[in-house]
C-alpha cells in the first residue's frame, strides 16, 4: 500500500477501509517528533502526520516527506509545489536548491534537496570560524614528561621495565564524533542527490569537507546520539552542535528512503513545513520592519511572558510566546504571528481565521502591549493560495478592532521574497498611520 498526499490537505482520494484502518493505526502510533528533521534547531508542538476530521474526511498534517510503517508507506508533497519551498528555504537561510535529476525515485527527490540544503547550509556556518577542533587527552610513552604525568601508569611500566613515562597533554583534535557524523551524513546525501560536480554543495563545504575525511575515512560509523551528547563543544564550536545531530538523524535514515519492511516501526524522514514557514515570515518581517527592531519569541527566551501571575507566589501561568515582537527602542509597537493555515473560510471555520488563532492573538496583545497613549497592532500572517486568488474576507477588512486601543489585522503573504517584503512593508505603513492618527484625536 502505498498513498501520497499533499501537506495541510485532505487525501485526494479517500482512502478504502483497509487504508483508513491504516492510517488510523499510524495516527495513534508513531510520533512526528520522531521523524521530523528541525530546519531552525528549535520547534514547536507536534501536531499528527495525518488524522480523521469530524466528517470522516482524512487529512495530512503539516509536514512533508515519506515514512513506512507496517509493511505500507506515504508520502506527503508540499501543496504549494516544491519551487515554493525553495523561496521559502532560501529567504530564510540563504541556501538555493539545486536540480538532481535522474537518481532519486521521483516520491523522495524534495524532501532529500530540502535535507541536503539545510544541513549544507547548517554546516557552513558552523564552521564560519573553523572546524570543530576539540580538545581531548593523549597519552604518549616517553624517557621525559611531556604534559602532565600519569603516576599510576608511569609505575606499572617503570615496573616491567619500561624505562619510560606515561605522561598526558590535551590537544586539538578533529577524531570526535561530530566529525563522524557530518562525513557520514555527507556520504548519504552525495549517493542519493547523485549530482554531478556535486554542485549542491557550497564551495565552503567542499574546501572542508576533506580536512574532517582525512581524520575520518570516507565511510565512519554514524554516531550515537549518547556519543554526541557527550562532547563537550567551545562557544566557538557550539555551532556543531544541531548540525551534529541533524546529520546523526540523516545517516541514521538510510539514504532518506521511507524503506518499507513488515515491521512495526516507522522509518522516513519529514520536515515542518509551518516551522519553514514561520522562518520565512520572519525574515520578510525584518527586511520590511527597519528601522524597528523584530524580536524573535520562539527562539528568544527573553520575549517569553507569563499571561497570568499568583498574586499568592508570583507563579506565572500560561507561557506566551509570539513569534514576533516589534520594537522601537524597548517600546513594543506590535506583535506578529505566522499561521500555515488557510485563512480562506472552511467548514470548521466558516469565517476564515480559526477561533484558536483568534484569541491566541488576542492574548499576546494583553500582555505585550505599548504605553497606555499608543496603540498595540497584531498581524497574523497566512501564506497565499494560488487556488484561490480572491482576497479572504478577513483580509479585506483589517484593521479589525479588539478594544480602542488594540487592533488585529490578518494578510497573505506572497511566496516571492521581493513581493512579501512590499506588501508587510506596506501593511507596516498602514499600522504606523493608524497609530499617528490615534494618537492625534
Amino acid at each position: 500500500m502505498k498513498l501520497v498526499a499533499r501537506d495541510c490537505s485532505p487525501l485526494a482520494s479517500q482512502p478504502t477501509a483497509a487504508e483508513a484502518a491504516w492510517l488510523r493505526r499510524l495516527a495513534t502510533n508513531v510520533r512526528a517528533t520522531d521523524l521530523v528533521v528541525p530546519v531552525s534547531g528549535e520547534r514547536d508542538e507536534d501536531e499528527p502526520v495525518v488524522y480523521c476530521a469530524w466528517d470522516g474526511t482524512w487529512w495530512a498534517g503539516r509536514y512533508v516527506g515519506s515514512l513506512s510503517f507496517e509493511g505500507n508507506s506515504l508520502t506527503i508533497e508540499p501543496r504549494f509545489g516544491l519551487a515554493t519551498l525553495r523561496n521559502w528555504l532560501f529567504e530564510a537561510t540563504s541556501v538555493v536548491l539545486t536540480d538532481a535529476p535522474g537518481k532519486l525515485r521521483e516520491d523522495e527527490s524534495f524532501i532529500a534537496q530540502l535535507l541536503a540544503s539545510v544541513w549544507a547550509h547548517g554546516f557552513v556556518e558552523a564552521a564560519r570560524h573553523g572546524l570543530p577542533a576539540l580538545r581531548r587527552d593523549v597519552a604518549t610513552r616517553s624517557p621525559t614528561i611531556r604534559g602532565r604525568l600519569d603516576v599510576p601508569a608511569s609505575l606499572r611500566l617503570i615496573a616491567a621495565g619500561g624505562g619510560q613515562v606515561v605522561s598526558i597533554r590535551s590537544e586539538r583534535s578533529l577524531d570526535h564524533a561530530a566529525s563522524d557524523a557530518i562525513v557520514a551524513a555527507y556520504e548519504v546525501l552525495r549517493r542519493w542527490l547523485g549530482v554531478p560536480d556535486e554542485k549542491w554543495l557550497p564551495t565552503r563545504a567542499k574546501e572542508l569537507l576533506p580536512h574532517l575525511m582525512a581524520v575520518t575515512g570516507a565511510r565512519p560509523r554514524a554516531p550515537t546520539k549518547a556519543e554526541l551528547d557527550r562532547i563537550r563543544y567551545t562557544p566557538i564550536t557550539a555551532g556543531f552542535a544541531p548540525v551534529a545531530e541533524l546529520s546523526r538523524q540523516i545517516a541514521n535514515r538510510r539514504g532518506l528512503a521511507a524503506d518499507v519492511d513488515a515491521s512495526g516501526e516507522a522509518k522516513g524522514v519529514l520536515l515542518d513545513v509551518a516551522e519553514l514557514w514561520e522562518m520565512y515570515v520572519l525574515s520578510v518581517l525584518r527586511k520590511a520592519a527597519a528601522p524597528l527592531t523584530v524580536t524573535h519569541g520562539t527562539r528568544e527566551k527573553a520575549a517569553t511572558k507569563k499571561l497570568l501571575h499568583s498574586d499568592v507566589s508570583g507563579q506565572g501561568l500560561g507561557t506566551l510566546i509570539p513569534d514576533a515582537i516589534l520594537l522601537s527602542g524597548s517600546a513594543i509597537k506590535g506583535v506578529v504571528d505566522a499561521k500555515y493555515k488557510s485563512l480562506h473560510p472552511s467548514a470548521s471555520s466558516p469565517n476564515g481565521p480559526q477561533r484558536d488563532d483568534l484569541y491566541q492573538m488576542a492574548a499576546y496583545l494583553g500582555r505585550f502591549q505599548a504605553p497606555v497613549e499608543i496603540e498595540t497592532w497584531g498581524l497574523l500572517a497566512y501564506p497565499f493560495d494560488l487556488s484561490k486568488p480572491d482576497t479572504p474576507n478577513a483580509e479585506q477588512n483589517s484593521p479589525w478592532s479588539l478594544d480602542d486601543r488594540k487592533k488585529i489585522s490578518f494578510a497573505t503573504l506572497p511566496h516571492n521574497p521581493t513581493d512579501a517584503v512590499a506588501k508587510m512593508r506596506a501593511l507596516l505603513s498602514q499600522s504606523a498611520k493608524s497609530v499617528a492618527l490615534s494618537a492625534a484625536s
